[in-house]
């Protein structure tokens, strides 16, 4: 095949590849995509440029009818290789800029054979290397394999959800027509997170239902004997006192679900510096009287520290570790307290000697409104932990549990 033949080839195929995809950016993938979309055509651009430089070349010794035998071969070869070696460069940008691609993408020929699929593609659907390329030796999934070829025979766009092992796919497949032959392009989006996040959501707004609706029905019937005199004197005190309890409990409620809220939002609050020794010792006296009734030792270990961050995830980091270690401590138990700087970490440490954790137990205990059936008589909203988990990430750090039954916890973060 000649040059000219084959530099056309190459050109139409990069041109009806960057034609179809540019089509289709506006209704099938994100917004962000668009970028690398129009850098793709920028390259193409460059391949035109190339080959006018080469026909340029060519116009040049035409001109001037030079004697073919008389051209300086190893110049016009060297020239001509040049030329051939830029056109591979472009083209391996333009394989190594969709290998980024957020999305998967595959091509197939008319062949019905893979003539390209970037790394998302690969890694997505297992696609496995065969001698012949087909795409029905090379894709596992028959779902997938059937719509393709559903594509190849009707010429239409299919979009199809489908659940592979853990990942939760959208596969869209888009016929297109190049030099009067069918190609299929395939795109494929991992849903995976989406879904579950609407599951959490799903979740979430159950579980706060049903958690907000026990105790305003009871508020209700307090407030009812009250409003029909039913109870007075000292009975309505007593009463008028559990309704205060149960405002203050969905008060608590709410407050932890609008910062669960917040967290996963990224929505970040002014960074100031923190002065970490006081924050915990303020938080301390918080909860003094509760520390009190039930006879708790307190031991610390505390360093002067300074700390760049937003307060409200500091004092609520520290209030619901300490909370949890007091709610769950047994009468007359100890609470240790190490805070202390390690190189560029800062390392918490709060150990109780309460009820413990049991150990099948432990890996669930930051997922939300999870509670360990032991403490499940203990008030609380099956939030403060996922809280916590959520600060600590947000400062790129790990905490971890240790723990064993009716001995202790204790709690490491490192931030």
């Amino acid at each position: 095949m000649d040059l000219n033949k084959k530099i056309f080839i190459r050109l139409g195929i990069y041109v009806g590849i960057l034609l179809t995809l540019f089509f289709i950016v506006n209704q099938i993938l994100h917004p962000e995509m668009s970028n690398i979309f129009i850098y793709l055509i920028f390259l193409a651009t460059g391949e035109i440029l190339v080959i006018a430089l080469y026909f340029e070349y060519k116009a040049y010794f035409s001109r001037y009818d030079i004697n073919k035998q008389a051209v300086d071969r190893d110049f016009l070869v060297k020239e001509l290789d040049r030329l051939n070696h830029e056109l591979k460069a472009k083209e391996d940008q333009m394989l190594f800029i969709s290998s980024f691609a957020g999305q998967g993408i595959i091509l197939i020929n008319h062949l019905k054979e893979i003539i390209y699929a970037n790394d998302t593609a690969v890694n997505l659907l297992h696609i496995v290397e065969t001698k012949d390329k087909l795409f029905m030796n090379r894709i596992r999934h028959t779902v997938i394999k059937e719509q393709i070829l559903k594509t190849f025979e009707s010429k239409a766009h299919e979009k199809q959800n489908y659940k592979i092992g853990h990942k939760n796919l959208n596969v869209n497949t888009i016929s297109t027509e190049q030099s009067k032959e069918n190609f299929v392009l395939v795109i494929i989006e991992d849903l995976t997170d989406q879904v579950q996040l609407q599951n959490v959501k799903k979740d979430f707004f159950s579980y706060a239902g049903h958690e907000l609706k026990t105790p305003i029905t009871v508020l209700r019937g307090y407030a009812e004997l009250i409003q029909h005199e039913i109870i007075t004197g000292s009975e309505a005190k007593e009463v008028s006192t559990k309704m205060v309890e149960l405002a203050d409990y969905m008060k608590g409620f709410v407050d932890d679900m609008l910062m669960l809220s917040r967290l996963e939002t990224f929505v970040d609050g002014p960074i100031e510096t923190i002065d970490l020794k006081k924050m915990l010792l303020d938080t301390l006296d918080y909860y003094h009287r509760s520390i009190q009734e039930k006879s708790i030792k307190v031991e610390l270990n505390v360093d002067d520290i300074s700390f760049e961050g937003d307060k409200i995830d500091i004092t609520k980091l520290f209030k619901n570790m300490i909370e949890n270690a007091i709610k769950y401590n047994k009468e007359q138990g100890t609470i240790k307290i190490d805070l202390k700087r390690n190189l560029n970490q800062i390392v918490f440490v709060i150990e109780d000697t309460g009820l413990g954790i049991p150990f099948k137990d432990q890996d669930r205990v930051f997922e939300r409104f999870y509670r360990v059936n032991e403490v499940r008589k203990e008030p609380g909203t099956g939030l403060g932990l996922a809280i916590v988990k959520h600060i600590v990430n947000k400062y790129h750090g790990h905490i971890s549990v240790e723990s064993v039954e009716n001995e202790f916890t204790k709690f490491t973060i490192v931030i």
